[in-house]
Parts: structure tokens; sequence; C-alpha cells
């Protein structure tokens, strides 16, 4: 590996706990407010944009069966989350969970708040330098889902 790679893997790694540290101090009073963790948080994050089974959240998390379960406990018992059973074409034992009214405030609230200091972050890119960040976020992201699907 060349040192100039190295470096750049080095700095993507700071880069990364960068993020999710100002994540955590971002999102803390709102957590707090919502009487959540941060796993929980995490779960509310996955659940945005699609319902899910305990066995999938499991499986994005990278935990224990239990430990998903008593986080969807919490969250079903602080009404940010509900329990949606499938159509009849879909296996009947399992059960979806999605996000509430609660929920969807929640997340629009985090997202409200990581938007406004991304913009702020960004406010003197160009259009053109967004769009190039974007584009090599995109296929490391790619890369990344691809690398990810050879694991399970």
């Amino acid at each position: 590996m060349t040192r100039q790679l190295e470096d750049h893997i080095a700095f993507l790694e700071m880069f990364i706990n960068n993020v999710n540290t100002l994540t955590a101090k971002l999102l803390k009073d709102l957590q707090n407010e919502y009487g959540i963790s941060v796993e929980q948080s995490n779960v509310l994050a996955m659940l945005n944009n699609e319902s899910m089974t305990i066995s999938q959240i499991t499986e994005k998390q990278g935990v224990n069966k239990a430990a998903v379960s008593r986080r969807i406990n919490k969250l079903l018992d602080a009404g940010l989350v509900v329990l949606e059973k499938p159509n009849a074409n879909i296996d009947q034992r399992l059960k979806f969970i999605t996000l509430s009214k609660k929920g969807k405030s929640y997340m629009e609230k985090r997202k409200t708040l990581i938007n406004d200091i991304a913009m702020d972050f960004t406010k003197d890119f160009s259009s053109e330098d967004l769009d190039q960040v974007r584009h090599v976020l995109e296929v490391i992201n790619y890369r990344m889902t691809n690398y990810s699907s050879k694991l399970s």
C-alpha cells in the first residue's frame, strides 16, 4: 500500500470518528428530550425510510437480537415506534417496526439539527465542489454496500 493511500485511509478513519463525535454531541439534548439512548436513536434513523423486522435491525446494527429487542421495547414504551403485521402474502409471524407520529417528529428534529450544521460547514463551497464531494462519497458508499452484502 502506498504512503499516500495510507494517509487517505487514516484521514477517512479520523473523519468518520469526528462525524460520529459531532453527531453524538448535536443529538444529546434531543435524545434526552425524548428519553432515548444513542443506540435507540440509531434504530429510529434506520426506520426513517422503511419498516424493518427485529432481525433486519439486528443484522444492520451488528448486535445480538436480545439487545435489539430491548431497544425496540423501550421505543415502543416511549411511543416512538409501532408494530405492524404484514399483509396476507407475507409470513404472519413477522412483525414490522415502523416510526410512529412521535418517532417521525423526532426524526424531523434530528434532520433539522444535522442539516443546519451541514449547511454552516458547506456555506462557502461552490455547487461544483459539493457535486464532486457527493460523487466521491456515492462511489465509496456503493463499494461499501457491495462489500457488506458479500459479508452477509
